[in-house]
């Protein structure tokens, strides 16, 4: 193990080997300003000492509900270094699950991203809750109550004496049913993967990042507040999710962390942008095809020349999305595609996909440097251990729940033990609920859920997300959403994309059609069917959708049908179009 044992010591460890480095970038006046490793713990160890004298101790729950910034990353150190632990949260969230996460945490001090979410908690009275602070002021004219807790402290303040198995966070799981589980993750769970998880990788402390992943999540929280700082990178914040784009080419990233909708969105932009111009389409299609004849068959001496010549000529522009300097990604958070994987990997950038839970502190398994096998997420961390459970009243399958033990299982779910007993074994191993199997050389491949694998009217098991995901990659499909469990068929809804909207759009030689006439117009029918044909040639005969419905609402954490996490909500989303599916079947 490495020389510290609590993430409180991880940062006191880091800011003394890189003390001149850059920690963290955030963008002010129209440019990024960059903060050393030695003024993040100095500034960081003041605001402890404020903390000190305003009660904060061992035990205490701070919550957090803010988007990624420096105020908020020298909170959860400062904090770690009294024994609180953390509740993170997210700005985007319903204020009734701040409600329900903050009164059942019990937490005693609250900071909040600004002044607006500071007064809706206000409102609430919540008895535990005994200070909030706002990161930022509403504007010039009123005071920063943050930096003055820095700015008022009488000295710096070293890290306290923390047993490592003391809860570092608690994070409450969004859940795609029912209210938030809170996880409670120690500092042994989380120093334990962040160092199994770097381990591995070519990465020094001239690496640079940028964070857009919210670190109310455990996927960004662990990469990019510890692990990252724990090899000395630096790390630039992305000023919001409409900026990620532009920001990458400001912060010009040597490593890029980030969950699939971020690759696929990518994908989909280099794809219509290469789709307007015949040439740049040819070319792009020209590549694709060797790429897919290469898995076949070797390539003619010719092939290899064409398709080197090709994606010289096509992967810088390609890299170019990504900044000037990225050696390398990885993506964690949900299922990727292989098929986006593999198009990236083969213009010369490389995606190293990965599998987590919160309540294994995140990382379970990650493909590495060398060690890579497309459409897996690689071998399981150092301090995990992972065995398949299989069901033996379905002995011809091969895939069963991921079960996961060691290190990094999480210490149970806050205020639930029944919960807790449901989930984890008495060996404290941990029933993941998903589905997946092992191959001959220990990579894990995962299938689905087992709490969405559904059979039809004619016994067949059905795993949606796995044909979702797949469906997802067109061009026109922004969402789908496959329905089928006691049917005699699949059936798909499916949201299309702003592209399909233009192109249908221009078919129609511009003229204007309401959002419901759109839905059931023939072209726009006819345009939805090929794509979910020719995606669907591989599926097997029972998988495929046999009718479609076309939905034109958003798919949002905003009205409900996705969780912050981003992942579907499908009773609300089969609640919400009960008549349309039951119309399917008829």
């Amino acid at each position: 193990m490495a020389e510290f044992k609590t993430l409180a010591e991880l940062i006191d460890v880091s800011a003394q080997k890189y003390a001149v480095r850059p920690l963290f970038g955030a963008k002010k006046n129209g440019v990024y300003e960059w903060m050393t490793y030695a003024d993040f713990h100095t500034q960081m160890e003041k605001l402890r000492y404020s903390f000190h004298e305003m009660g904060m101790k061992q035990g205490d729950v701070v919550a957090i509900i803010a988007s990624n910034s420096i105020p908020f990353a020298m909170t959860v150190y400062a904090a770690y270094g009294l024994g609180a632990s953390i509740v993170p949260m997210y700005e985007v969230q319903k204020i009734q699950d701040w409600e329900y996460i903050l009164k059942d945490s019990n937490a005693r001090f609250l900071f909040t991203g600004n002044p607006g979410i500071k007064e809706r908690i206000e409102s609430l009275g919540i008895d535990s809750i005994e200070r909030i602070v706002s990161f930022f002021p509403r504007d010039d004219h009123e005071p920063d109550e943050f930096q003055q807790l820095i700015d008022s402290a009488a000295q710096q303040m070293k890290t306290l004496d923390i047993d490592e198995h003391s809860i570092a966070d608690i994070i409450y799981t969004s859940g795609t049913t029912g209210t938030p589980k809170g996880v409670e993750l120690t500092h042994h769970n989380i120093v334990y993967n962040a160092i199994d998880t770097f381990d591995g990788f070519d990465a020094s402390c001239t690496d640079r990042s940028m964070a857009f992943l919210p670190w109310a999540h455990a996927f960004g929280k662990t990469v990019e507040l510890h692990i990252f700082p724990y090899f000395g990178a630096a790390v630039g914040l992305a000023e919001s999710a409409r900026m990620i784009q532009t920001n990458i080419k400001e912060v010009n990233p040597t490593i890029l962390v980030a969950v699939p909708k971020i690759f696929n969105k990518i994908y989909d932009e280099i794809r219509k942008k290469a789709y307007e111009n015949p040439i740049s389409r040819k070319l792009l299609e020209d590549s694709i095809e060797l790429n897919e004849k290469s898995h076949h068959k070797p390539l003619s001496g010719l092939d290899r020349i064409r398709r080197k010549v090709l994606c010289g000529i096509l992967g810088s522009k390609i890299k170019s999305a990504f900044g000037s300097s990225l050696r390398f990604c990885i993506s964690g958070g949900a299922p990727l595609a292989p098929d986006i994987i593999e198009f990236f990997h083969n213009f010369g950038l490389t995606i190293y996909e990965g599998y987590g839970m919160t309540e294994t502190a995140p990382i379970i398994a990650v493909n590495k440097h060398g060690k890579i096998k497309f459409g897996s997420v690689g071998r399981p961390l150092a301090c995990n251990t992972v065995r398949i459970e299989l069901d033996p009243s379905r002995p011809e399958e091969h895939a069963g729940e991921v079960i996961v033990g060691g290190h990094c299982v999480m210490h149970g779910y806050h205020n639930a033990p029944e919960l807790t007993a449901e989930v984890l074994t008495n060996d404290h191993e941990l029933h993941t609920g998903d589905l997946g199997y092992l191959d001959e050389d220990g990579y894990l491949y995962l299938t689905g859920r087992v709490k969405e694998q559904y059979k039809l009217e004619n016994g067949k098991y059905v795993v949606p997300s796995a044909l979702e995901e797949k469906l997802n990659t067109s061009l026109y499909i922004e969402h789908s959403i496959i329905f089928g469990a006691g049917r005699p068929y699949n059936i798909v809804l499916i949201k299309p994309t702003q592209k399909c909207l233009e192109d249908y759009k221009a078919l129609k030689n511009g003229k204007q059609t309401d959002a419901r006439s759109m839905a059931k117009d023939d072209i726009l029918i006819r345009m939805i069917d090929e794509e979910i044909q020719k995606i669907t040639k591989n599926f097997r005969g029972f998988e495929k959708p046999q009718k479609f419905a076309v939905i034109m609402d958003e798919i949002s954490i905003q009205n409900g049908m996705l969780t912050p996490a981003l992942k579907l909500k499908r009773h609300e989303i089969e609640k919400k179009y009960g008549d349309i599916i039951s119309n399917l079947y008829k």
